[in-house]
């Protein structure tokens, strides 16, 4: 999908061979079912999340990335307390928000399935919403993880900050990407979605002027990407100059073929054309 963003941001130069884009989607995209379709992957998720909810009264406690469903209680009462754009910078009310989305459609789920005779039945049919409750937990294992090495100590000067920035951002695009579940499992507010939204717009103008050096961080070399649009220099225009002059119909002034077949042609209707 990032992939195919930059493209479409690129306009029509995205589409260009020598942009790499194109070789690099048809590189990484087979990569989403290398160990099996998205889908089928999602719904094996699903039927460990079914498993762990129908084991909650049996004592046994929820443990590694279903832990939080040990606070069942808490997690389907609680409720966002945010009031101002700026409290969704605080990780524990991002992860909140989080935890409780992903374990409330993962009951809503379960009780849907239990009104079924056929288990298995009852799984085909509500494949859709499993889906949905499977995305909600891998997001919120993504998120966690992100805002648990955060409270760790980070070499670099400035580094931490940048990356709790970055952090802030990932989440809250989620939130905004998937405002429906947060609301209609009485996660947020509509309010406070509202505001979720705003301080995205103000987490973005921070990224803004540092977000070609942290693209650089990650040290691509010219070469490794070979794209003209993708250099480290910025001289992107030159570039593709330079490019089209390697196309071998670039190679004369004139192409060949040129004065055999297309100029008599041209010269005859000249002769014919009526001014």
């Amino acid at each position: 999908d990032a992939i195919e963003q930059c493209r479409k941001l690129c306009g029509g130069h995205g589409y260009l061979s020598n942009s790499g884009l194109p070789e690099l989607f048809a590189v990484y995209i087979p990569t989403c079912t290398y160990e099996g379709d998205n889908v089928v992957l999602l719904l094996q998720v699903a039927r460990f999340l079914m498993k762990t909810v129908s084991q909650l009264g049996s004592g046994k406690k929820p443990v590694g990335t279903i832990a939080y469903m040990g606070r069942a209680e808490h997690l389907m009462q609680c409720r966002c307390e945010v009031e101002r754009a700026e409290d969704w910078l605080k990780p524990s009310v991002i992860l909140e928000a989080f935890e409780a989305r992903a374990f409330r459609m993962s009951i809503a789920c379960a009780k849907n399935l239990s009104k079924f005779s056929n288990p298995e039945d009852g799984f085909s049919e509500l494949s859709p919403d499993l889906l949905e409750a499977a995305i909600a937990h891998c997001q919120l294992i993504v998120v966690s993880k992100y805002i648990e090495k955060l409270q760790q100590d980070i070499p670099g000067k400035g580094v931490k900050r940048q990356l709790k920035i970055l952090c802030n951002v990932y989440a809250l695009h989620l939130l905004h990407k998937h405002l429906g579940d947060f609301v209609t499992t009485s996660c947020i507010t509509p309010k406070q979605g509202a505001l979720a939204n705003e301080q995205l717009r103000l987490l973005y103008s921070q990224v803004r002027p540092n977000a070609i050096t942290l693209v650089d961080a990650f040290n691509y070399t010219d070469h490794y990407l070979g794209s003209v649009l993708g250099c480290y220099n910025g001289n992107v225009y030159q570039r593709l100059y330079e490019e089209a002059w390697k196309d071998p119909l670039n190679d004369t002034v004139v192409p060949d073929g040129y004065l055999e077949y297309v100029w008599p042609i041209l010269k005859q209707h000249i002769r014919t054309a009526r001014l």
